[in-house]
């Protein structure tokens, strides 16, 4: 580098929120890691087939309306916190872990510059995952609904 120049600083905030909106948040820096959970606790807490987070440092988080959130122990020391208006998955954490989240992906926005995607608890996936990448590609809905 030279002389005098700094390394750039990423100040990007990132926002996300949860479906109703009364709950909300800026994430400052960079986001590149996301973990793909396949475990049964995940699925029941998402509705879903998998559960996509990002792990970061809770003084990267700006919270607005955070007491609208209710945190639920779903096992001993893991917290999942949801929206009260919505219920949206929005985070969850470790007790033992208290500086450390794992935010909900699908409340982030600007996500495309993920590049470190790692599968955990894959031996717990629904066996229709192996055929994600074969399945059709729709743009929109899928044919034929109006």
């Amino acid at each position: 580098m030279a002389q005098g120049k700094t390394e750039p600083v990423d100040r990007m905030l990132r926002r996300g929120q949860c479906l109703c909106g009364a709950t909300s948040y800026h994430v400052l820096g960079a986001l590149d890691e996301a973990a793909i959970c396949h475990c049964t606790m995940c699925r029941r807490a998402t509705g879903s087939a998998l559960n996509v987070a990002v792990p970061v440092t809770t003084d990267r988080v700006e919270w607005t309306g955070r007491e609208k959130l209710t945190e639920f122990e779903s096992s001993p020391g893991k917290m999942r916190a949801f929206c009260g208006g919505c219920g949206a998955a929005v985070y969850s954490r470790r007790t033992d872990k208290p500086h450390s989240i794992r935010l909900r992906i699908g409340l982030l926005e600007q996500m495309d510059e993920i590049t470190d995607l790692y599968h955990i608890y894959w031996a717990s996936r629904i066996g229709w995952i192996d055929r994600f990448d074969a399945l059709p590609k729709n743009d929109g809905e899928e044919p034929g609904r109006d």
